[in-house]
C-alpha cells in the first residue's frame, strides 16, 4: 500500500466520493483503487486520437474500423453520418474535446453526445 496525498479534487465530487464510500463500507483508499483500478481496465485496450483539423465527416465504418475508443479533439466542424447509433456512439467515442461545432445525425439526442464533450461551441441535430 502506497500513502498519497492528492491536490485538487473538487469538494462537491470529493463529498460525494466519500459519502460513496461510506455507502459500500469502505474506507476512502479501498474505493479510489477500485476506481483506479477500473479506469486501468477501461482504458487499457487501444484508443485512438483523431485531431487538428478544419473539418470531418465521421461514419459508422469509420468507427468499427478501429479496435477501440476514438478521442476527437480541436476540429472546428465535426459531424456524424446518420448510420451512427447511440449503441455505436457510446462504444467508440471516447470524448469530443475542443470543437467548435458539432454535427449530430436525429437518431442522437444532444444530451447524449454531450456527455462525451468538453470545451465545445455547438452541439446541433441534422436535418
Amino acid at each position: 500500500m502506497t500513502d498519497v496525498t492528492i491536490r485538487g479534487i473538487d469538494d462537491d465530487v470529493y463529498s460525494n466520493f466519500t459519502a460513496e464510500a461510506k455507502r459500500r463500507n469502505l474506507s476512502i483508499g479501498e474505493l479510489t483503487t477500485i476506481v483506479m483500478r477500473a479506469l486501468i481496465d477501461d482504458v487499457g485496450t487501444t484508443n485512438y486520437r483523431i485531431g487538428n483539423l478544419s473539418s470531418l465527416n465521421v461514419s459508422r465504418k469509420d468507427l468499427e474500423s478501429l479496435k477501440g475508443p476514438v478521442l476527437f479533439h480541436n476540429i472546428k466542424l465535426l459531424e456524424f453520418t446518420d448510420d451512427v447509433d447511440w449503441n455505436l456512439f457510446d462504444k467508440r467515442v471516447m470524448s469530443i474535446k475542443n470543437c467548435t461545432k458539432v454535427m449530430i445525425p436525429q437518431s442522437l439526442t444532444r444530451f447524449q453526445v454531450l456527455t462525451k464533450c468538453a470545451q465545445v461551441g455547438e452541439v446541433k441535430a441534422k436535418g
